[in-house]
């Protein structure tokens, strides 16, 4: 008993004394239209690979339900570095590359007459006079740079005028123009080291060298804002070869080009993690990594999407989760318990706030934060639920697209709010529970009126506070001219090729009779297969999950036994049909509850007895497969 006590004793000493080892550098690192299911972070993935990913989530925490504030890369990282929603700073479409330049956003005059809303103008540049991460941290001392897309102005709204040092490649544009590979028309000053050289890769080996060239002069502040894995969609062929060694029409994300893009990123982080550990730096480095947005499911490559963010619905800018939910780790040295898991859900608009208290520096005065210091998180604690507020009022006919809309969440449940395409009364609404429906299937509004209410006003409530510039009434519509029946269909240039006109694919239904299940529960899978011409086959495979046995209880019926997990698990099982022309794929998920156990604790010692007056060394280890911190 004595043995153990003086171990706790020892381990609180080294825990406070790393706490408050300040100050600390800063890597924030932003991956481009990487989505939620787009890494193996949250499941037994079989196709992609992303080892660096997970290594940085070992070393941290993992943020299960991590929100942008905006379905589009422009709009969050604005969000990112002010603290503040875009229904504030006004940035609500990624248009900073034009032309144009507008600081305020405003309202047009006019809209097409079959639209019942005129949306905003979106703010073109990051206005410097409004206080960034960036430029706060270089007034208190940090030496800052940025490394790759910025995607908020050029100059004289570059980084440079946002408190960084450095600015490498300097490009303002929305992606890699002419690609990835070397060389780089877009980073005419970088010339490439190897043959087909990966840009961000690159940029990873140049942030390293600046890190060991200021390491020595104080904290720094390191943005690593890669361009991966935004369009063209462009790898290493001998990866890409890889990837198709391991292809399978089973696989939630089938597109080789896209897996080595991810490969590529996930690399890129490698190098960082690793030239920390060289220059002994990881101690005393925080690092953020996060996307700005969903994964991009509506470009075509080929006859597929370059991603899937099954089970979440939707995606890039989209108002569902599949658009808003990215992958997200904290790994504060001192503070973040490494490998723990988080379900708090969170938000891009955090990240300022809660590196700046944790540093001890005071948020700026003359800017208002919207987002909160989520440092609590770091110890299991889960604060009071708090709106999350998403600020999307802009036509983006892709995929599973809405009128302009704004979200909440709150509390589990999701609320989207279109404005002025209510047909019975103002705008048109959408209700999720999202804790029974993460696939966001079934729109509970009529059901429940008062839950829509009370969600509705903290709607409001933000966007009066925040004094948005928002949708209004269209007086050119003309009515009945806005076809219902469009919400969600994609444009023309979004659509999937079809093979032959003439034969139309096969149908698969599929799904769970209990979508969420317990270790030693069972549920079925029911599926059948609609083909024109009755020739139709069907196979199945599981694809995500600890390996479960898949017993056919009778044709077109499967039943699953919830497996034991110590943290929330997704099994999903893939379906796929050939008629011989076409090919139609599905995917069924069940979510496994966790099996709750204790922490186990460990004490040994080289030595079993010690004199009086003398010491012994105690070598004490926790584990605790929940992964809670």
């Amino acid at each position: 008993m004595s043995k153990w006590k003086y171990g706790v004793i020892f381990l609180a000493f080294i825990v406070t004394h790393l706490a408050h080892a300040e100050p600390k550098n800063v890597i924030v690192i932003l991956a481009d239209d990487l989505g939620w299911n787009d890494t193996t972070l949250f499941g037994n993935n079989q196709f992609l690979e992303t080892p660096n990913l997970e290594r940085l989530a070992e070393q941290g925490m993992l943020y299960t339900h991590s929100y942008t504030n905006n379905p589009l890369c422009s709009p969050n990282r604005a969000s990112i570095l002010t603290g503040q929603t875009p229904a504030r700073h006004g940035s609500i479409q990624p248009l900073h590359h034009l032309d144009n330049v507008r600081l305020v956003a405003d309202l047009p005059n006019s809209a097409p007459s079959n639209r019942m809303s005129i949306a905003p103008h979106t703010v073109t540049r990051l206005d410097t006079s409004i206080p960034t991460l960036s430029s706060v941290l270089k007034q208190h001392g940090y030496q800052t740079a940025h490394f790759g897309k910025w995607h908020l102005g050029a100059s004289p709204y570059s980084p440079l005028e946002h408190g960084f040092d450095i600015d490498i490649p300097h490009f303002d544009g929305a992606g890699p123009t002419g690609g990835f590979l070397a060389p780089w028309d877009f980073a005419p000053n970088l010339q490439p080291q190897t043959r087909g050289e990966h840009i961000d890769e690159r940029l990873a080996t140049e942030a390293g060298n600046w890190m060991a060239e200021v390491s020595q002069d104080g904290p720094f502040y390191l943005n690593f804002w890669a361009f991966s894995v935004h369009s063209p969609f462009n790898a290493d062929p001998d990866l890409v070869e890889h990837f198709i060694e391991k292809r399978s029409p089973y696989n939630i994300q089938r597109s080789v080009v896209y897996a080595a893009m991810v490969k590529h990123f996930d690399n890129a982080i490698g190098t960082l993690l690793d030239k920390l550990e060289e220059l002994n730096l990881t101690e005393d480095t925080i690092i953020i990594f996060s996307s700005d947005n969903g994964g991009n499911m509506y470009s075509v490559l080929g006859n597929i999407r370059a991603t899937n963010n099954f089970p979440l619905r939707g995606g890039k800018a989209t108002d569902f989760d599949g658009g808003i939910r990215v992958p997200t780790i904290i790994s504060w040295p001192g503070k973040t318990t490494p490998n723990s898991i988080s379900s708090t859900p969170i938000q891009s608009v955090d990240f300022m706030p809660t590196l700046l208290e944790g540093l001890g520096i005071p948020l700026p005065s003359q800017s208002i934060i919207d987002g909160q210091d989520i440092s609590n998180t770091f110890t299991g604690n889960s604060p009071d639920p708090r709106p999350l507020i998403n600020f999307f009022p802009v036509n983006a006919v892709v995929p599973d697209w809405l009128p302009p809309s704004v979200t909440v969440q709150y509390d589990g449940w999701k609320l989207i709010r279109s404005f002025e395409y209510g047909q019975s009364e103002r705008h048109l609404y959408y209700l999720y529970d999202l804790e029974n429906d993460v696939g966001e299937t079934t729109n509970l509004a009529a059901e429940y009126p008062s839950k829509v209410h009370e969600l509705d006003l903290l709607i409001q409530q933000h966007l009066d506070e925040a004094n948005a510039v928002v949708p209004i009434a269209n007086p050119n519509y003309r009515s009945g001219t806005f076809d219902y029946s469009s919400i969600g269909n994609p444009a023309e240039h979004w659509r999937l090729p079809v093979v032959d006109a003439n034969n139309a694919p096969p149908q698969i239904t599929a799904y769970a009779s209990e979508q969420r299940i317990s270790e030693g529960q069972q549920t079925s899978i029911r599926f059948y297969v609609e083909d024109d011409g009755n020739n139709a086959s069907v196979n199945y495979r599981q694809v995500t999950g600890p390996e479960v046995e898949l017993q056919q209880t009778e044709p077109g019926t499967l039943l699953i036994t919830g497996p034991t997990v110590y943290t929330d698990t997704i099994i999903t099982l893939g379906f796929v049909a050939n008629d011989s022309v076409n090919t139609s794929v599905k995917h069924v998920a069940v979510f496994i509850k966790p099996v709750e156990s204790a922490p186990t604790v460990d004490v040994t010692s080289d030595t079993s007895s010690v004199e009086k007056g003398k010491s012994i060394e105690l070598n004490i280890t926790t584990a605790d497969k929940n992964r809670e911190p």
